[in-house]
C-alpha cells in the first residue's frame, strides 16, 4: 500500500512540474519576442529584426548586444519617436517571419514600412562572421539600415 502511494505522489509531482515547465516556457517565449506587432495602415517606419534561434551561443548573444548598442547610440531619436523598431525574435518559434525572410540561421533583417506595407527588405546574413570586429559589424549594420532606407551609407 505504501508503495502505491509513493508512486502516485511521484507521478503527481511529475505532472505538476511538467505543467509548470510548459507555462514557464510559454511565458519566456512571449518575453523573447515570439510575436511581432503588424504595421498599421499609414505607418512609415524601419523595423530591425535580429532573428535568432532558441539555443544561443556567446557569439549569438554578442550580435544581439552589439545591434542593440548601435541602435540605441546611433538611432535613439528614431527609436524613441517610433520611426524605428527593434525586435529580437526566435525564428524557430515565429514561423511566419522565418518563412517570410527565408531564415535558416541567425541574421539581422531590416524592413522599410511605408503606409503600413513592407516596401524594402535588407538581409544581413554575415552578422555572425563580423561580430568579432565591432567596427566592421557596426559599419555592416549602418550600411544595411541606409540601404533599407534607400539612402547613402552614413
Amino acid at each position: 500500500m505504501t508503495f502505491k502511494i509513493l508512486i502516485r505522489n511521484l507521478l503527481l509531482a511529475f505532472v505538476l512540474v511538467s505543467i509548470g515547465f510548459a507555462l514557464g516556457k510559454e511565458s519566456a517565449q512571449r518575453r523573447a519576442g515570439g510575436s511581432v506587432p503588424a504595421a498599421a495602415a499609414g505607418e512609415d517606419k524601419l523595423v530591425v529584426y535580429y532573428l535568432r534561434s532558441t539555443f544561443r551561443c556567446v557569439t549569438c548573444n554578442m550580435v544581439e548586444a552589439q545591434t542593440d548598442e548601435l541602435l540605441r547610440a546611433d538611432y535613439a531619436e528614431e527609436l524613441a519617436d517610433g520611426r524605428m523598431e527593434y525586435h529580437v525574435v526566435d525564428f524557430l518559434e515565429n514561423r511566419e517571419l522565418a518563412t517570410r525572410y527565408n531564415v535558416s540561421g541567425n541574421i539581422v533583417v531590416i524592413a522599410r514600412i511605408e503606409d503600413g506595407e513592407e516596401v524594402n527588405t535588407v538581409r544581413l546574413d554575415q552578422v555572425l562572421d563580423r561580430v568579432m570586429d565591432a567596427d566592421a559589424f557596426a559599419d555592416y549594420l549602418r550600411n544595411g539600415i541606409a540601404e533599407a532606407k534607400g539612402a547613402a551609407a552614413p
